[in-house]
């Protein structure tokens, strides 16, 4: 009893602030770095273009690397056909295409990390 005592009172609160506090700087380190993710040039779009981007990827994720493109500039592209690859650390995932058209630019490179929402690709719609 004396022991259960003890570990309630002393040695549980301790636990528990150490894990908000390492919560805390996780989180503070992950604002930071969407924060200097989201401060990079966002590139401009050929004209007539549309844009497809980097969708939302769960909760907590704020950017994903490109892992690939599947397309090339001037190839055809239908809907949701599949146009790039990106990972989080928590998923890896394909982008299906917003659009069907022409592909007009690639607008990331593989390895690069972007924020949810950047411009992966332009296409010129039919």
């Amino acid at each position: 009893m004396d022991l259960l005592h003890t570990v309630l009172t002393d040695v549980l609160p301790v636990v528990l602030i150490g894990a908000g506090i390492a919560i805390a700087l996780r989180d503070r380190r992950r604002r930071a770095k969407a924060a200097v993710l989201q401060q990079q040039p966002w590139p401009d779009l050929p004209e007539g273009s549309v844009a497809i981007t980097v969708p939302p990827l769960g909760r907590g994720v704020a950017s994903a690397t490109v892992v690939r493109i599947s397309k090339s500039v001037g190839e055809h592209v239908a809907l949701n056909d599949p146009v790039a690859e990106v990972s989080t650390d928590k998923v890896d995932t394909e982008i299906p295409a917003t659009v069907a058209g022409v592909v007009a630019g690639i607008l990331v490179r593989p390895g690069q990390e972007v924020p949810v929402g950047f411009p992966i690709l332009a296409v010129r719609s039919h």
